[in-house]
């Protein structure tokens, strides 16, 4: 009866030795939420102004492609106009390492419109958007009318979708979302805090609603690893689908090599980090 116990052990022990345990995805990766800091915006965390330095820290953490996000300001679209050119001429000079997520603000109406149709004949992907920063609700009906002509110009949203002022914020991105089912939507950081919420989008998903929604873990996947919270998070992307996660470092918040470290920390497996990492953002953003 020794033998075979043995026997078992033996190879329990040699399958660990030829990597039977843990795996990670060594693939290309794309960083789908990272700032450009331009001149004057004043410093987070001592990390330098302009693009070599992230183009740099990127190469040491292994993202071959990143963002360069930009928000603009209520009332200023020259300026408005002015960094999403900057962030636009920063991506068309690195050779394709980087590309633009230029932004609008809303509540500037026409203008905002007619900075979107100016954006998209420059073949922009994505725009941001920051209920936050830039102090807007989305229930607002004039977010309403520019997200409905986002989607008609082929323009994904990124929106940032933790507001601690307003609880009731996710549940208005889920009436978004189902008011305006041609617009794709990335809700930034998960819902953060009230991640939990998120799940909702699986649920609604059965029902034909929510199909245009996408998550980055920008932020959240930092802030849980290695938390006693951090099973439930990772069992809420697993519910949703790992086909709707996106990869983001929120630099300068986080620098992207600790953002690449805490998800492969999450435990998810080779083919789940593939999903995070690289393919969702290449195939919804039509990126390499």
């Amino acid at each position: 009866m020794k033998l075979p116990l043995v026997a078992i052990i033996a190879a329990s022990l040699a399958g660990a030795a030829f990597g039977a345990g843990p795996e990670r995805y060594d693939g290309p990766i794309i960083d789908a939420h990272a700032h450009l800091r331009l001149e004057g915006e004043g410093g987070v965390n001592d990390q330098p102004v302009g693009t070599a330095a992230l183009e740099q820290l990127d190469r040491a953490a292994g993202v071959t492609q990143s963002a360069l996000i930009v928000i603009a300001r209520r009332g200023q679209i020259a300026l408005t106009r002015q960094h999403n050119d900057a962030a636009i001429a920063a991506a068309a000079a690195s050779g394709g390492h980087f590309y633009a997520i230029p932004s609008v603000h809303p509540l500037d109406g026409a203008e905002a419109i007619a900075e979107l149709d100016r954006l998209a004949k420059l073949n922009v992907r994505e725009i941001k958007l920051h209920p936050n920063t830039q102090n807007f609700d989305v229930a607002d009906p004039v977010v309403g009318a520019m997200v409905e002509h986002a989607g008609e110009l082929g323009l994904v949203l990124l929106f940032d979708s933790y507001k601690p002022w307003d609880s009731s914020e996710m549940g208005k991105f889920v009436l978004l979302a189902a008011q305006h089912p041609k617009t794709k939507f990335v809700l930034a950081h998960m819902g953060f805090s009230e991640f939990r919420e998120t799940v909702t989008f699986a649920k609604l998903r059965k029902l034909g609603v929510g199909d245009n929604v996408w998550f980055d873990i920008s932020a959240i996947a930092t802030t849980y690893v290695d938390s006693p919270v951090e099973p439930e998070l990772v069992w809420t992307m697993r519910q949703i689908g790992m086909n709707r996660f996106l990869f983001g470092s929120d630099w300068p918040v986080d620098t992207p090599a600790v953002a690449v470290d805490a998800v492969r920390r999450l435990g998810l497996t080779p083919k789940e980090q593939a999903l995070v990492f690289h393919d969702n953002a290449a195939s919804l953003l039509g990126l390499r």
